[in-house]
């Protein structure tokens, strides 16, 4: 039997895959031959699958106390009032700030992968993203590491799209946050699946704008529950916080933590 873990996408919510595999360890159920990932579950699932051993917890720590100011500008020009960041270039909105947020997830990249490839991972590896060009869903399991994490991870209309291949690419999320079937197509026939996207809540819009995001939401929650019936054990941490509250990282990793430590059996 071949088991697969696949981790989905989130944002900051990823601190709770850290403790997912952190449970999963203590309980001797780490054992898996494939792991697949999309936007934060390619960057986690990246660092995981080249060293399983890594004490994940203290590389995100550092990553995020290292780039908490750039990463908080980022968050506080999306939360501009003044500004529709959900149509218009996020680049652009950040150009009087210094940052650009490309380079941002870039330099994470550059720095926890190097140049290290697929080929590398001590287990096999792939990511998901999406071409905007041919609007299908791209399977990545070769190539350097910064390269396909950087595709998978670009929220659009926060992040510019990434050109890889000859393709147009964004965060996987955008038709299937959960890559399970390509972790079927790797070779899985028992999988784990850790699903951190947010609770959603269809009461109380304010303006427009908050309606859409609830369309957002509720459709990455349906398309993840059809997803989720060829998987064998699904998880879920429920959790508001938004995927940009990279100041809770600590908080969303605790909770996480107890909530796996009672549901892993």
């Amino acid at each position: 039997m071949r088991k697969a873990l696949v981790l989905g996408s989130g944002g900051i919510r990823g601190m709770a895959h850290i403790a997912f595999i952190e449970v999963l360890r203590e309980k001797k159920k780490d054992n898996f031959d494939i792991i697949t990932g999309c936007s934060i579950g390619s960057l986690i699932g990246g660092v995981y699958a080249l060293d399983p051993s890594a004490n994940l917890y203290k590389i995100a720590e550092e990553v995020i106390e290292k780039n908490l100011e750039k990463l908080e500008k980022i968050t506080k020009s999306m939360n501009s009032k003044s500004v529709n960041y959900r149509f218009q270039s996020f680049a652009g909105l950040l150009s009087n700030s210094g940052v650009n947020p490309n380079e941002i997830i870039y330099e994470i990249s550059k720095e926890l992968f190097g140049s290290k490839k697929f080929s590398d991972c001590e287990i096999p590896f792939g990511v998901i993203s999406y071409d905007i060009d041919s609007s299908k869903t791209v399977e990545i399991n070769e190539g350097f590491l910064t390269d396909a994490v950087l595709a998978s991870a670009n929220v659009p209309g926060a992040f510019d799209p990434v050109r890889l291949g000859g393709m147009q690419l964004v965060d996987g999320g955008v038709l299937s946050s959960l890559p399970i079937n390509l972790a079927k197509k790797m070779g899985a026939d028992y999988i784990v699946t850790n699903d951190i996207s947010p609770t959603v809540k269809d009461d109380n819009f304010e303006n427009g704008m908050e309606y859409m995001n609830y369309v957002d939401l509720f459709k990455i929650y349906k398309i993840n529950e059809i997803e989720k019936k060829d998987a064998n054990e699904n998880y879920k941490f429920e959790t508001k916080v938004s995927w940009d509250n990279f100041d809770e990282y600590k908080k969303i990793y605790e909770k996480a933590k107890d909530h796996y430590g009672s549901v892993v059996k």
